[in-house]
């Protein structure tokens, strides 16, 4: 028996069932990095081009200290549309995978002995001088065993991936304190 469980196990190759979860990530993660890049290549840059970023063009009204007072200037502000937009830049951050494999062994077999065995006596006899009487005796014996054997394989196989959004580029946070410090007012003092 335990043999035949021994055997059963020696088919399951360990090395796939642990590796291929593994080189299934690393695939997503090239598609998702192929995604991001698709993505940005068709906002980012016209047509295509990496010389032509696609810009946002806008104007600000900064304030402007002066020994007359404070005043406005206008200021023309060139942003790459790339840094102002999320990307869809998802990083698988953890793989489990997870074997448990439980061997009960299910075979039902069952044997089952019975015997019977019977009997019969039968006897007279004489009381005095006018009786008379008979006997009779049946007898009957049975015997039954019966053994059962049951056992049960069960496996489980379980494979978890996380993906989580990769925090902004350093680029987009540069550009986001840019806008913030054009609305500090300029000294001409």
């Amino acid at each position: 028996m335990a043999n035949s469980i021994t055997k059963k196990l020696e088919g399951l190759s360990m090395d796939d069932l642990i590796s291929a979860p593994l080189v299934a990530a690393c695939e997503a993660q090239s598609k998702l990095a192929q995604t991001a890049y698709k993505y940005m290549t068709e906002i980012g840059f016209e047509d295509g081009d990496f010389s032509k970023p696609n810009l946002l063009n806008f104007t600000l009204q900064r304030p402007v200290e002066t020994n007359e007072g404070l005043k406005t200037s206008n200021v023309e502000v060139q942003a790459p549309f790339l840094g102002l937009v999320p990307i869809p830049s998802l990083l698988i951050d953890d793989v489990k995978v997870d074997f448990q494999m439980e061997v009960n062994s299910v075979t039902a077999s069952s044997n089952k002995n019975e015997k019977e065995a019977s009997a019969e006596a039968k006897g007279s006899f004489k009381l005095g001088l006018w009786g008379k009487g008979s006997v009779k005796v049946n007898g009957k014996v049975t015997t039954s065993k019966e053994n059962t054997r049951s056992t049960n394989q069960t496996a489980k196989y379980q494979i978890s991936v996380s993906a989580k959004q990769q925090p902004p580029t350093e680029g987009l946070s540069r550009l986001m304190d840019i806008l913030a410090s054009c609305t500090a007012p300029i000294s001409e003092k």
